[in-house]
């Protein structure tokens, strides 16, 4: 891994530039999470098609924990380790998590993109929070508090598949590192290639602007080199629902670099990219809930910087298995240590009672 890489995966793993990183739970394993303030592990067992697995899981710090190979099991992923890199990656449900031992404590990507995630290494072996498994690898979960089970299953997601494109760019004493996502497998010709169009023209806008960027400035000392590097993580796959959150960081040698994110909601069976408006089936009410929500957490928190003035009209946010995260660029309300602040809402405080997400929006294939 070059310099400044490490120096930037730092960063992202502390939350400086990764913000709130809020963690979203399935609901039926909460009790596992909030149950238990003890430090030392307590076993849980694990079960996954009426059957208990070798492997146990543990409540530790207030969480629900599972080992890397019980996920493997469960979500019928493949797991391997680089004895160079000293790196695991496990390849799931469209994302590949890695876990990185390089440094001496875990330290956790997903497709070159670094959430809000702790891996820790607990008797010799590696585990990962519940939130992270339902979030990112397409595994759901039942607690039964009384028996101390967890009960693991396979999301049914989609059928799609969400792979890593590359552009090569060469430009004298940058580092350069372009993966964006590319979507294949769809029913419909006409949908893939307008979700594939709107992720490579996004990526090219990017690459373009960098280019005029180093022009400007001028080459890069060899010992500070240039830097750019895009990233994505698959944030949701079911109802017919895409998901996806994509990441453009550049750094010119400056005091700091700047990263900026986009969130993705495409309708699978049209193309069609979906609003915040057509997510929350265009209520007016929940809409005018949602900004006046946001804006009192926002300037509560530290390093609030004024301008809020509501919702934007084309609101970045992305969509989760629980809920739907509305978030805001570096600089845009806050100072940079904070992060991109982000502000979880669940479906059930958006949409109306017993209504299921995307309904009407999709045929949820």
């Amino acid at each position: 891994m070059t310099s400044w890489k490490k120096w930037t995966s730092a960063l992202l793993a502390a939350g400086i530039i990764v913000g709130s990183g809020a963690v979203w739970q399935d609901n039926s394993v909460q009790a596992a999470s909030v149950s238990t303030k003890v430090t030392t592990p307590t076993e849980v067992t694990l079960k996954s098609g009426g059957k208990s697995l070798t492997q146990k899981g543990l409540l530790q710090g207030g969480s629900t924990w599972v080992s890397l190979t019980a996920v493997k099991d469960v979500a019928g992923g493949s797991l391997k380790y680089d004895a160079k890199a000293k790196e695991y990656a496990l390849t799931a449900a469209n994302n590949t998590m890695t876990i990185s031992l390089i440094d001496g404590s875990p330290s956790v990507r997903i497709n070159n993109y670094y959430p809000q995630v702790e891996a820790k290494l607990i008797n010799g072996r590696l585990y990962i929070p519940f939130s992270a498994m339902r979030d990112y690898l397409g595994v759901q979960g039942s607690w039964d508090g009384k028996a101390k089970t967890l009960t693991l299953s396979k999301v049914k997601q989609n059928s799609v598949a969400i792979k890593p494109a590359t552009l090569k760019v060469s430009i004298k004493n940058a580092e350069v590192d372009i993966q964006y996502p590319q979507v294949s497998g769809l029913a419909s010709d006409k949908a893939e290639a307008a979700i594939n169009k709107v992720l490579k023209d996004e990526v090219d806008a990017f690459v373009a602007d960098f280019k005029k960027q180093t022009k400007e400035f001028g080459d890069a000392a060899a010992n500070r080199p240039y830097a750019f590097e895009s990233s994505y993580v698959v944030t949701y796959n079911e109802n017919g629902v895409l998901g996806l959150v994509t990441q453009r960081y550049e750094d010119y040698a400056g005091a700091h670099g700047m990263t900026t994110r986009s969130g993705h909601s495409f309708a699978l069976d049209s193309g069609k990219e979906l609003s915040l408006d057509d997510v929350i089936q265009n209520n007016k009410t929940v809409r005018e809930t949602v900004s006046k929500k946001v804006g009192d957490q926002l300037k509560a928190r530290g390093g609030y910087l004024e301008g809020y003035k509501g919702l934007n009209k084309d609101q970045d946010f992305y969509v989760t298995p629980t809920g739907v995260v509305v978030f805001f660029q570096l600089y845009e309300y806050t100072a940079y240590a904070e992060g991109f602040p982000e502000f979880p809402f669940t479906y059930k405080e958006l949409l109306p009672k017993g209504t299921e997400p995307f309904s009407g929006l999709t045929a949820n294939k």
